[in-house]
């Protein structure tokens, strides 16, 4: 039987005790930075919100990003974090949510992770998580009816019949635009338009001092009521129904039809913009329906264009049936252009849209040469994420008094949306149609595309050399162990 000396055991677990601390030492270097502990906070309302993380294990990190998407249809945004060294370690990113260039709205679902960098180049993504930005100066409560979810702070009772106005609306022009809602419809309430303050789009003062906002469409499934009425909520809920029924990815509804179907779902809405529209038809000064294919934001036109959009949303259903009106959605949203849908479904275009409509108020064909608009009324601005300049709202706006709003004729939102509306007869001019087609290329060559990236590490080398390091030792212990062990002697009785 062989035996071991002294030595050779202590050679052995010296050896054991190296091998060891290699494994140690490589576990201890392959420790990843892990984030801890997110706080969001919203101090700065309504300007931005804050996101700051504790990162543990923080030796090795040396790049963090945050991630974020408003849902349910915005695109991946990246924003780089600050990293903050001390007793511990912070990482943070500011988002702003109202500025001249982004805007988030109030009620907005905000999915977001953090995703982080070692100094090996292992890049590590969190978990995604939801959030909801809300207005923190009022507390919240929530009521629920079928596929509308109304958060409210003032008037239950209030909230409660728009409510129910707003599942009358969905059911009754679901049916019309031939389409289901797979999604709930958040309605946000404020008591007054003064206490909404700091939570809209910024626009410019003159557009602001003219024109009240009663509500707006700002994301595909989210609804701000900013004067609590229940024709606003029908309005700005069938919004939400026709961007469903016929917005594509390479087109938008033109305003006259989005505008017209809302603007029908109101109900009496003869009674706050008949009269507008019939002191045009009886000047006969009514708008040209290929200039109405943008809304306008010039105050004393506001009542005027959407009288005249519902007027002839109305003649198109009582006419031809709401089956082809449906039809004429369907079409916008295979993407096809409003020449084209208007062709297939009803056998004539615009003109022959807007002079049919003329004559169901008495009205003659409109003379030829009177419409000088042009195709670039027909190009495609829209299909911006909530996070970008463009404006993917809809609002219900109405005028001050008669007096303010000749004053006002000139005032217009300084915004990124298209002005396509001018008074009837007036026509644009070579420079302006240049100066319209240059907008168009700026607007599409800054839209930001969303961001690509991969998430990859290294190839795992210290693993591999400390175990070729710890073979080797093992191998040696055995070799050192047959050298040490004395030998029995040969022979015997």
């Amino acid at each position: 039987m062989k035996r071991r000396t002294p030595a050779a055991s202590l050679l052995i677990a010296l050896l054991a005790l190296i091998a060891l601390a290699l494994f140690n030492g490589a576990a201890s270097a392959q420790s990843a930075p892990q984030v801890q502990d997110t706080a969001i906070r919203t101090a700065n309302f309504p300007n931005s919100v804050s996101f700051t993380a504790l990162v543990s294990d923080a030796a090795a990190l040396t790049e963090a990003v945050f991630f974020y998407t408003i849902l349910p249809e915005g695109a991946l945004t990246r924003q780089p974090a600050q990293i903050e060294r001390g007793d511990v370690t912070r990482i943070s990113a500011e988002v702003l949510t109202r500025s001249a260039d982004l805007y988030i709205p109030v009620g907005a679902d905000i999915e977001w992770y953090w995703e982080i960098t070692s100094s090996d180049g292992t890049v590590e993504a969190g978990a995604p998580q939801i959030w909801r930005y809300e207005d923190p100066r009022y507390d919240w409560a929530e009521l629920t009816r079928g596929d509308v979810v109304v958060r409210y702070y003032d008037s239950e009772r209030v909230a409660s019949e728009l409510a129910d106005a707003g599942v009358e609306t969905v059911a009754e022009f679901s049916e019309l635009l031939g389409i289901e809602v797979e999604f709930p419809l958040k309605v946000y309430i404020w008591r007054s338009e003064e206490d909404a303050q700091g939570v809209q789009r910024i626009r410019s003062e003159g557009f602001d001092e003219q024109v009240i906002t009663g509500g707006v469409r700002v994301l595909a499934d989210l609804v701000h009521i900013y004067e609590p009425d229940e024709w606003v909520i029908r309005h700005e809920l069938t919004h939400v129904l026709t961007k469903i029924a016929g917005e594509g990815a390479f087109n938008d509804i033109p305003s006259w039809l989005d505008e017209g179907t809302a603007t029908i779902a109101e109900g009496d809405w003869q009674r706050r913009r008949g009269g507008a529209l019939q002191r045009a038809i009886d000047n006969d000064q009514t708008l040209p329906v290929r200039s109405m294919g943008s809304n306008t934001n010039i105050a004393g036109q506001v009542d005027f264009f959407y009288g005249q959009s519902a007027s002839i949303v109305t003649f198109l259903i009582d006419s031809y049936g709401e089956d082809q009106f449906a039809a004429l959605f369907a079409a916008l949203k295979e993407g096809t252009t409003v020449e084209e849908a208007l062709t297939a479904v009803y056998g004539f275009g615009r003109d022959g849209l807007d002079n049919a409509w003329r004559a169901s108020v008495g009205l003659g064909p409109r003379e030829r040469g009177e419409d000088r608009s042009t195709v670039i009324e027909d190009e495609v601005i829209g299909g911006a994420e909530v996070a970008e300049p463009e404006d993917d709202s809809t609002s219900e706006t109405r005028r001050e008094p008669e007096e303010a709003s000749a004053a006002a004729a000139d005032a217009q939102e300084a915004d990124d949306t298209e002005i396509a509306v001018a008074e009837a007869g007036d026509g644009r001019s070579a420079d302006e149609i240049a100066a319209r087609t240059a907008e168009i290329e700026r607007r599409r060559s800054e839209r930001r595309a969303g961001p690509t990236f991969s998430v990859s590490g290294g190839f795992p080398w210290d693993y591999v050399v400390v175990g070729v390091a710890a073979g080797v030792l093992l191998l040696s212990a055995g070799l050192l162990l047959v050298v040490a062990t004395p030998r029995s002697p040969a022979g015997g009785d």
